[in-house]
């Protein structure tokens, strides 16, 4: 009985796994679509700077449901998931709130509520390079492939 519910459990697990697989694709290509939008704007409105930073930005989306599909693949493939996949996504996203500060400001002066708010992005950008280089370093320390 107990070997029937786990076998069950592991279907669902699995099926719950290919939905987000799944989920991930979608948003995905909705991501594509959302910055060919941005970039046609920039044109269109003739804000090339801001609104090739605005696009950008919208690429990091990309570059963030990347990494969550290749960790769904290594996942669905052999079991494991690695911590360090977290590390990249806060990465990714404090990235994208560095490119989007300045042009939240519109080219002007950035206002000194928004220096501090920098400054401090910066810093969690750093501590979380740190460990994500740490984790990195651990897995390649116990004979394991490179993240």
């Amino acid at each position: 009985m107990i070997g029937g519910f786990n076998s069950v459990l592991r279907m669902l697990n699995y099926t719950l796994h290919l939905f987000i697989a799944v989920a991930l694709a979608a948003a995905s290509v909705l991501i594509m679509i959302q910055f060919s939008h941005d970039v046609v704007d920039a044109f269109r409105e003739h804000i090339l700077a801001a609104g090739f930073l605005h696009a950008l930005g919208t690429l990091f989306i990309v570059w963030v449901l990347s990494a969550l599909i290749s960790a769904e693949i290594t996942f669905m493939r052999s079991g494991i998931f690695h911590v360090a996949v977290f590390f990249e996504f806060a990465m990714i996203t404090l990235l994208r709130q560095l490119i989007l500060i300045p042009v939240k400001s519109g080219g002007e002066t950035i206002p000194q509520d928004d220096l501090i708010f920098y400054a401090m992005i910066s810093a969690a950008l750093l501590a979380t390079g740190i460990a994500y280089f740490l984790v990195a370093r651990s897995h390649l320390g116990s004979g394991r492939k490179a993240l």
